[in-house]
């Protein structure tokens, strides 16, 4: 087997295509390996292209190139994600699982054993390295290709939407939009997308060895890399929010997340967060005791970030009378942040409802008590 063999029998790419097709596979892998410039023999090409990451690096190219036959890329990119199947430790998926699931959901040609290898692919993703991260506008159509056009099953889909999640080497800092992407996708069943958002409240880590039952066979070292303790905080906190959005009842939803030690394990002041954005969405359509019970309940917490909001909040809605508690806050950093703050605004400096807004999005971030 050489490369030009591999290109005429298993990608039937003609004859006026091969010498354009082994350039671009010398150019990904002069980019993406320590190849030597120029050396494009067919043979020394076709060590590289056996393994999956090589051979993903070519085909993020072939993709995207114009001019090459669309049954070549389909056929390249069913290789690359299929091979994922046969992934060991220690082996690394080959880079645009996401580009490359698009391009074929967009052309309706998305199959069942390219939805198997994603899903390895997701697994074996290194943790440590940025060159998997895509782009949303090729990760948001794949998302849309998979659960619409290939056969996966209620328990499979709410796995793959948390291990799309938890794939940060692929996503990135994207986590929040690609949530709230997949929550409005009307290809995802209300109960299902309901199921999820609990799963990611409730639970720090749903996939410990042992505790869950995966809708695919999967080894221990699979299920210890497949745990959503990897899952991005912003998405806790949309969780939380879109549970009150998918029919969830939004006063009994906060009542039980703001109150201390509601939610253990990682993320828990993530959650809690979450619960002030819902507080923040639903203010009016709360009573007037209700909600400044939960304020205060808030502004409790043991979570020094989660305290911090809530006085932003209460600045938001009830003024400053509420943010002058933050003065005798336990936390001396909030006490500071507090006094700096009321100083400001008796200077004259009053926030415009957009900037408490902006200030009430930020990432949750933690302080020292």
């Amino acid at each position: 087997m050489d490369t030009s063999t591999f290109l005429k029998n298993h990608l039937e790419a003609s004859e006026e295509e091969l010498p354009r097709l082994i350039d671009m596979a010398a150019a990904s892998l002069s980019e993406g390996t320590d190849i030597p410039p120029g050396a494009n023999t067919e043979e020394l090409l076709w060590r590289y292209l056996r393994y999956p990451y090589y051979l993903g690096l070519f085909a993020r190219r072939v993709v995207a190139a114009h001019g090459i036959s669309p049954h070549v890329k389909e056929k390249l990119c069913h290789a690359v994600l299929q091979i994922n199947m046969h992934l060991e430790q220690g082996q690394e998926p080959g880079p645009g699982l996401f580009s490359l699931t698009s391009w074929l959901a967009q052309n309706n040609a998305l199959k069942r054993d390219d939805y198997l290898g994603l899903r390895r692919g997701l697994i074996w993703l290194p943790r440590l390295t940025s060159s998997y991260t895509e782009e949303l506008d090729v990760v948001l159509p794949a998302c849309e290709g998979i659960f619409r056009d290939a056969q996966v099953r209620r328990d499979e889909a709410i796995e793959l939407v948390l291990m799309i999640l938890t794939a940060k080497e692929a996503i990135g800092a994207q986590g929040r939009e690609i949530f709230d992407h997949l929550m409005s996708l009307t290809t995802l069943n209300k109960s299902l997308k309901r199921e999820v958002c609990q799963i990611v409240v409730s639970d720090a880590i749903p996939f410990p060895r042992g505790n869950y039952e995966h809708p695919i066979e999967t080894g221990d070292q699979e299920q210890d890399r497949l745990s959503i303790r990897f899952l991005p905080g912003n998405v806790r906190r949309r969780a939380v929010v879109w549970l009150a959005r998918l029919g969830r009842d939004p006063d009994d939803l906060l009542k039980r997340l703001l109150k201390p030690n509601t939610v253990r394990g990682f993320g828990g002041d993530q959650v809690a967060s979450g619960a002030l954005d819902l507080l923040d969405e639903q203010w009016e359509e709360i009573g007037d005791e209700n909600r400044l019970s939960l304020l205060r309940r808030a502004a409790d917490l043991p979570d020094t970030a989660v305290r911090r909001r809530a006085y932003i909040l209460g600045e938001k809605y009830l003024g400053l009378d509420f943010l002058r508690q933050a003065a005798d806050d336990k936390a001396k950093s909030l006490r500071e942040w507090a006094k700096e703050r009321l100083e400001r605004r008796e200077a004259g400096e009053i926030p415009t409802p957009d900037q408490l807004r902006d200030e009430l999005a930020e990432d949750l971030e933690e302080d020292d008590e």
